[in-house]
């Protein structure tokens, strides 16, 4: 069995963040969009970062609570969830 936990659960940056969830002894993460987009790097370099610390992206979380969004809202959500897959491809995770 493998382990993850959401980077939104933990307080700090995201390289703090890596720390802590490796040091307790977990296989991966699941990555919010928010963490992603407040560290200053390419996802590339977020993904090697995730594996430098022994981690790896089980789930790239990019938006939640569409399936309430009326529509059009909603068609739109979905588009913009389609844009995501080359970036999960740079952070090496295949999962959303």
């Amino acid at each position: 069995m493998k382990t993850s936990i959401a980077t939104v659960s933990i307080s700090g940056n995201l390289r703090e963040k890596l720390e802590a969830i490796a040091a307790a002894g977990y296989d991966g993460i699941e990555i919010f969009e928010q963490d992603f987009i407040a560290f200053d790097g390419s996802p590339r370099d977020v993904g090697n970062m995730v594996r430098d610390h022994g981690l790896e992206i089980t789930l790239f979380q990019p938006f939640r609570d569409f399936e309430g969004l009326p529509e059009p809202m909603r068609a739109k959500a979905f588009d913009r969830a389609k844009r995501k897959f080359d970036l999960m491809q740079e952070l090496g995770t295949d999962l959303v």
